[in-house]
């Protein structure tokens, strides 16, 4: 008796810490986390309890397998598995994790505080170590290119590293306005933290990650002011932020170039279609996508297949910066219609903007700001077609949606 409780105690103790070392991994090296999670699903599949896999509700949560049955179904259909097996396995995790989770989780608990501060801690470490490396490179090794786009961000491409860090900005708003019980961040640190953060996704030059944090300020202060939160003291603060800021943008030419494209949007535009500014790029891929999709609007032309549809449209069109890069639709909406067709857009949208108003409507805030955040960068990248992407969306929104439906469907 003692010995089988034992067991299930280190059984319990081995899930629950594997399921908080992924946030803590997420935002850090790439390597370790495609590791970590190899690890992750031979516990759950050693531990798991499979009588979950019985209960008739359970089939209901698992629904959310469907964004990666349907390009599996599609591609088997199509019976080009074999050739495009690596667009399936990039985008594994939206079938493994939804499992693992329910077979290992469903019968305890999942600590979703815990989770949400281990991935705080781990975004922190992931930006301070960012930030040595910069501060190193620019001022010791008198390295120019250190503080370039793409070299500020060490683990991960700039757009979705400051995804990450827009999530962490707020959950630690949504704390101060309505405590998340056991988070424990205190106020005071909160804002510096915050301060820090939105200091890099600024210096890290990624236009969404502009957009997505600019918006996540002015609606969580703007929530501030509403519930009468805000003190003097804050208020200052805030004002005196906008120094450095200010000072940052008037220094740095390419924070100054990428805020220049975004306003006046001409950067290499010429009749010979050299566009190579990423604000064109995305115009010109959208519409590309637009026109391949009017054609195949019901069906889609499956994973992997539509992305060798587009090269060719790029290539027909004249747009060789474009085919050469090898761009996808720098929209997930869009390439999910190219994929999957009407269905696939239908099912990503049901677990996007459907999941947000339901979310909203159960006042779950912290699986809405998820969803905004996802939401906003669905619009200007293919977040699923990459490493970074698909994970940070799977493991989240499965955890957020499988809790959204406990509250929902089986506490009754």
């Amino acid at each position: 008796m003692t010995n089988s409780i034992v067991k299930y105690f280190n059984k319990i103790r081995v899930l629950n810490f594997l399921l908080l070392l992924i946030p803590f991994l997420l935002p850090l090296e790439k390597t370790t986390v495609r590791f970590l999670m190899v690890i992750f699903s031979i516990a759950c599949l050693i531990y798991g309890d499979y009588s979950q896999l019985k209960v008739k509700k359970n089939w209901i949560k698992l629904s959310i397998v469907s964004l990666w049955l349907l390009p599996f179904i599609q591609l088997l259909l199509l019976n080009k598995i074999d050739e495009y097996l690596g667009n399936l396995i990039t985008k594994i995790t939206l079938f493994i994790l939804p499992i693992l989770i329910l077979i290992g989780y469903q019968s305890n608990k999942i600590n979703l505080v815990g989770i949400l501060k281990f991935f705080i801690y781990g975004s922190l470490t992931a930006t301070l170590i960012c930030v040595i490396k910069v501060t190193v490179s620019y001022f010791l090794l008198n390295d120019l290119n250190a503080i370039k786009y793409t070299s500020i961000s060490l683990f991960h491409h700039p757009g979705y590293f400051t995804m990450y860090l827009n999530f962490v900005i707020g959950l630690i708003y949504l704390n101060n306005l309505k405590t998340i019980k056991d988070l424990k961040l205190p106020q005071n640190s909160s804002f510096i933290i915050i301060s820090f953060l939105s200091f890099f996704i600024l210096i890290a030059s990624s236009r969404t990650g502009w957009i997505t944090n600019i918006l996540v300020h002015l609606f969580f202060i703007s929530c501030i002011f509403y519930s009468k939160k805000i003190s003097k003291k804050t208020l200052i603060y805030f004002l005196v932020l906008i120094i450095p800021f200010s000072t940052v943008i008037y220094k740095n030419e390419t924070i100054q170039n990428r805020f220049r494209e975004i306003i006046t949007n001409t950067f290499e535009k010429d009749e010979k279609k050299k566009v190579r500014s990423s604000t064109l790029v995305r115009k010109k891929t959208w519409s590309t996508s637009l026109k391949l999709v009017k054609e195949k609007w019901i069906t889609g032309y499956g994973t992997g297949l539509s992305k060798k549809v587009l090269q060719e449209q790029y290539k027909k069109d004249g747009y060789d910066y474009m085919y050469k890069k090898n761009y996808n639709s720098h929209n997930q909406y869009l390439q999910v219609l190219l994929d999957h067709g009407i269905f696939g857009f239908l099912i990503l949208a049901f677990f996007t903007f459907g999941m947000l108003y339901a979310s909203l409507k159960q006042k779950d805030f912290i699986y809405a700001l998820f969803l905004a955040i996802m939401i906003l960068n669905f619009m200007t990248e293919s977040v699923l077609e990459t490493q970074s992407g698909v994970i940070f969306f799977a493991f989240f929104n499965t955890i957020f949606f499988f809790q959204w439906f406990n509250k929902k469907y089986l506490a009754t």
